[in-house]
């Protein structure tokens, strides 16, 4: 098992202006890999970011892409986007593009949905490249409608999951029967946290049952990813507690 920190803990700005000391902070917290939205990557400096990380010893675990797949023009920009996402993955050795879509709420938006993200894992795969869905909590509602919806319209060859655990719970699902309905297709995992007031923190810190998910996953060998979106004790802390508490679970 390995573990990646998602930078989105470091907020928009340390991205902008210091994606070197974000790459420090990872690997001084214990961290194997890291995770980063590509819209917060300047595609002109992934060689800087590799030599860094290659410095560091962190690896790219994953790239995370996000759009609205029900919607035409956003569509259109995700593939105008393909190009600069692959050569940008390929300069930093990531295998791992993680996904994120928006909600719909019937059974024909899904469609159109799975037929654009079945379009764009095959484009992708075909550059060596996996795709991965991760659910937020609008996927879980209405007894998984939307997360069953996907499993079911996409190709398991052009689409894997990497369920959010804690969005999950926000959702008011449970993750253990989640992945066993996913089985073979989970790549990966994202550990969140929050409170039971619905506020982010720190792995450990809230109302999700990570114990009971790691030992369900404990033979696998994929990326833990911590996923914190907001920090309130500074992203430096807050990384390292998380990595301090998925490592207390391997122990």
């Amino acid at each position: 098992m390995k573990i990646a920190c998602q930078t989105i803990t470091f907020g928009n700005e340390r991205h902008k202006t210091d994606m070197a000391g974000i790459i420090k902070s990872v690997a001084a917290a214990g961290y194997g890999g890291m995770e980063t939205g590509f819209f917060r990557l300047d595609v002109n400096e992934a060689g800087n970011y590799r030599k860094l990380q290659d410095e560091y010893n962190v690896k790219q675990a994953a790239i995370h892409i996000g759009g609205d797949f029900n919607d035409a023009e956003s569509v259109k920009k995700q593939l105008e986007n393909i190009p600069a996402l692959i050569k940008t993955a390929q300069t930093l050795g990531c295998e791992n593009i993680f996904l994120s879509g928006s909600p719909a709420n019937a059974a024909a938006g899904y469609e159109t949905i799975c037929e654009n993200i079945n379009a764009l894992g095959k484009r992708l795969k075909e550059d060596g490249l996996a795709l991965s869905y991760h659910n937020h909590d609008w996927e879980i509602k209405n007894n998984y409608f939307g997360l069953y919806s996907l499993c079911g319209g996409t190709d398991p060859e052009y689409l894997s999951f990497v369920p959010d655990i804690g969005w999950i719970k926000r959702g008011g699902g449970e993750p253990v029967p989640v992945l066993e309905y996913l089985g073979g297709r989970v790549s990966n995992l994202h550990f969140k946290e929050f409170t039971a007031d619905g506020k982010f923190t720190e792995l450990g810190g809230g109302i999700v049952n990570f114990k009971e998910v790691y030992d369900f996953v404990k033979t696998r060998d994929f990326w833990i990813v911590a996923e914190q979106d907001a920090s309130y004790i500074g992203a430096e802390q807050s990384a390292a507690k998380n990595f301090g508490y998925i490592k207390s679970l391997m122990q």
